[in-house]
């Protein structure tokens, strides 16, 4: 039968082993005035979480993860062991686990807050990812979730240009392996109430472009689609 667990582990263990040694951005730069780094990607993340209980899904190395210690602490599963061993050194409390292959290896009503960020693209069964997120979140708790919008305007230009090649990915040069699906507006609000969400808010986010099509209350042109959904 073929393992899509170790298949997946044996990918993403390459991907980390190439990028660790890299020279690595912080996730939030420096330069940004203070009044505007609300309003950036991670910035609007970190903005929105509670205090409290983290779990960051999809950890990787760590590298954003430390920037929610801020707020409690933050727990990270992630399918490679490369990353982990990163992550652990940023005081993260990992767990290795394969979101394709199994329950969430944590108590029922444990967590204040669950971070999807740029995953839920990268999963076979987004729907059951989402079950295990509403579990393991205590009543009231958070699901921050972001995933590249494929409604965007650079794609829906491209559409009109006849240049639709890989619009599931950043770029026509990817390597067409690591998106296997891709997300609207429309599809994210109906997959979270299928899954029984409450309160489910788009944020503005990403600038400068992202932020302002969110104040426009027109997210769904912007790069990416971050949402805040309560349990």
């Amino acid at each position: 039968m073929f393992d899509t667990g170790t298949v997946f582990k044996e990918y993403y263990d390459r991907y980390w082993h190439q990028r660790i040694g890299e020279k690595i951005l912080p996730p939030i730069r420096s330069f940004i005035p203070g009044f505007l780094k609300p309003y950036t990607s991670y910035g609007a993340i970190l903005n929105s979480l509670p205090r409290g209980r983290i779990l960051d899904l999809g950890c990787g190395d760590g590298n954003v993860s430390q920037l929610y210690l801020k707020k409690g602490e933050v727990y990270g599963l992630d399918i490679s062991s490369e990353a982990l061993k990163q992550a652990k050194k940023r005081g993260i409390k990992t767990r290795q686990g394969d979101l394709n292959q199994s329950k969430l290896p944590y108590s029922s009503n444990f967590f204040q807050a669950v971070i999807l960020t740029d995953v839920l693209e990268h999963l076979i069964d987004p729907v059951k990812t989402l079950k295990e997120t509403r579990r393991v979140l205590k009543k009231g708790g958070r699901l921050i979730l972001t995933v590249p919008n494929f409604a965007r305007l650079k794609n829906r230009l491209r559409m009109i240009w006849g240049d639709p090649i890989d619009l599931l990915h950043w770029s026509k040069y990817g390597d067409e392996v690591e998106h296997l699906h891709w997300f609207t507006r429309p599809k994210l609000v109906y997959l979270l109430k299928k899954v029984e969400f409450g309160e489910i808010k788009f944020v503005p986010t990403g600038l400068p472009l992202g932020f302002f099509y969110g104040l426009m209350s027109l997210p769904q042109l912007g790069n990416f689609l971050t949402i805040v959904a309560e349990k």
